[in-house]
């Protein structure tokens, strides 16, 4: 299952190598599965450049310029949100975004890439890391204030279960009126 997500996304970056005019439709289009090996592949991760050799049966070098040109074309594209910059849809948890961040990072970091063509866009990157980290402490600050612990949180008075039914009410009223 693995294996198939991230044929899809080196399948898609091959693509677009081979027919650059394909990019258009792909900007508009969702992201494919397997976004992550395309990061690693920028970055030489060894790991990831020995299993997109496995799924196609190509150079590495060959898969490293498909995942640079889909990241740069359709990743970092000038139109693209945050999500997108980073390799993902809004589904994603903090943890993938750190990890797609910081390969992506890896790949454009200035100490390894004298182009500042990169240094720009490593730039871009880090403006959508930090403007998703900062919406995104937002939203759990705004969510852990308008809640309480659930032992300590009061029912609404609609859902408010009474503590007594009608009958225990009447069984356990003073005995002084009817005396």
């Amino acid at each position: 299952m693995r294996r198939r997500r991230q044929a899809q996304a080196l399948s898609a970056a091959v693509d677009l190598l081979r027919i650059p005019s394909q990019a258009r439709m792909m900007r508009s289009a969702p992201l494919p599965p397997g976004i992550l090996l395309l990061l690693r592949l920028a970055a030489e991760d060894g790991e990831a450049l020995l299993d997109a050799e496995n799924i196609t049966k190509r150079a590495r070098e060959y898969h490293r310029d498909a995942a640079i040109f889909f990241i740069e074309q359709i990743l970092l594209a000038s139109n693209s949100d945050a999500y997108r910059m980073l390799g993902l849809d809004k589904t994603a948890t903090t943890a993938e975004m750190r990890r797609h961040m910081a390969y992506l990072l890896k790949w454009l970091h200035p100490d390894r890439n004298t182009d500042p063509h990169k240094g720009r866009l490593a730039r871009r990157v880090l403006h959508a890391w930090n403007e998703l980290s900062a919406a995104r402490r937002a939203m759990e600050d705004k969510l852990a204030a308008g809640q309480s612990k659930p032992e300590t949180r009061a029912r609404s008075p609609a859902r408010r279960r009474p503590m007594y039914s009608q009958e225990e009410m009447t069984s356990r009223a003073p005995q002084t009126a009817k005396q």
